[in-house]
């Protein structure tokens, strides 16, 4: 039985800790924010929007390719045009080393098209969004793991109905998304036209700390030119989080 000491602990740390937001394909090919800080206990939180896409906890050596351990993998969320599913996928943060993620989705190539974020990246050097975005743009199609969705949860999407309403209307379909995530694309509508990327174009790095505005947060956006650093060296892992903060979300995080 666990001390009233360590629940209060746990009590704790579980109201200290964030909700970050993270939209998947919300504006084309694209995670934002694509450079994610986020600390010990908080939740990362993916909301999805059209039409069909996944996140995967990369490997900064091998571009859009799972991570070899302890990896998370969303499954993916097909999701009707201007809507956002009404599921999320959330992940727990255990440690602050960095981590690359991608969408595996290949109708349309969209790790190597650049729909890739980091969390907690490097201020410089191989373990960047840069460099990822480089090694990233000379990869084949992208890798999901096998067996579905693992290392996070699906949830209701609380933010789903203000989202939908603040997006652009007049489309067709009414609520989002398929209620579980699929293990893999098929059937997809996803076309190589949504939100187009190419090699030629600067890179654009949105940062959210503290869960965002709503929690008090603050998010920059910055640009930068192509970025020439292609070589990365392998990212630290970590365990899942021990304890009921890991158990209150049931998530994992590299």
């Amino acid at each position: 039985m666990l001390s009233p000491a360590t629940l209060l602990l746990a009590t704790a740390a579980l109201t200290a800790a964030n909700t970050i937001p993270v939209s998947v394909g919300k504006d084309g090919l694209t995670f934002s924010p694509n450079v994610i800080r986020a600390n010990v206990g908080d939740v990362i939180e993916f909301r999805f929007w059209p039409r069909n896409h996944s996140v995967v906890a990369g490997d900064f050596t091998n571009a859009c390719r799972p991570a070899a351990s302890n990896g998370f993998f969303s499954g993916f969320f097909p999701t009707q045009p201007n809507t956002v599913n009404d599921k999320v996928f959330q992940v727990t943060v255990s440690h602050t080393n960095p981590m690359p993620i991608y969408c595996s989705q290949n109708n349309g190539q969209h790790c190597k098209n650049g729909m890739v974020a980091v969390i907690n990246p490097a201020g410089v050097g191989r373990l960047t969004l840069e460099a990822y975005t480089a090694l990233a743009r000379n990869a084949g199609n992208a890798t999901s793991p096998q067996g579905g969705a693992f290392g996070g949860q699906v949830a209701p999407n609380e933010a789903a109905t203000s989202s939908t309403a603040s997006g652009s209307g007049g489309g067709s379909g009414g609520g989002g998304g398929s209620t579980a995530p699929s293990s893999a694309p098929t059937g997809s509508s996803e076309t190589t036209t949504q939100g187009a990327t190419t090699t030629a174009v600067p890179t654009t790095t949105t940062v959210t700390t503290g869960g965002g505005a709503a929690a008090g947060g603050a998010t920059t956006t910055t640009t930068t030119g192509r970025p020439s650093g292609t070589g990365n060296a392998a990212a630290g892992v970590g365990v899942p989080v021990a304890g009921l903060v890991a158990v209150a979300v049931g998530a994992f995080f590299v």
